[in-house]
């Protein structure tokens, strides 16, 4: 009976230790996407990133499917030329 009770510790404290990492490497993803924003983004280009997600959206939702490459490309680059020439 003893032998199965460390069996269960054992399994206990290695899932514990399974999440501990998981929620590290998570925490440590999430402060690196932050760091990459503040160096590499703008807000002209949050803003017209987010217009083309919202776009994405409701051109998979009408069309019933995944966009492909071409048309995911042709949105973006359409709100980031779009944010350009408005603000010049």
């Amino acid at each position: 009976m003893e032998k199965y009770l460390f069996m269960f510790l054992g399994v206990i404290l290695g899932v514990a230790i399974s999440l501990y990492i998981y929620g590290e490497k998570r925490e440590r993803y999430a402060k690196r996407i932050k760091s990459d924003r503040e160096y590499f983004s703008t807000k002209r280009l949050d803003e017209a990133l987010d217009k083309a997600v919202k776009r994405m959206q409701l051109e998979m939702k009408a069309l019933g499917r995944k966009l492909t490459e071409e048309e995911k490309n042709e949105i973006i680059f359409g709100f980031l030329r779009e944010s350009n020439e408005s603000n010049q």
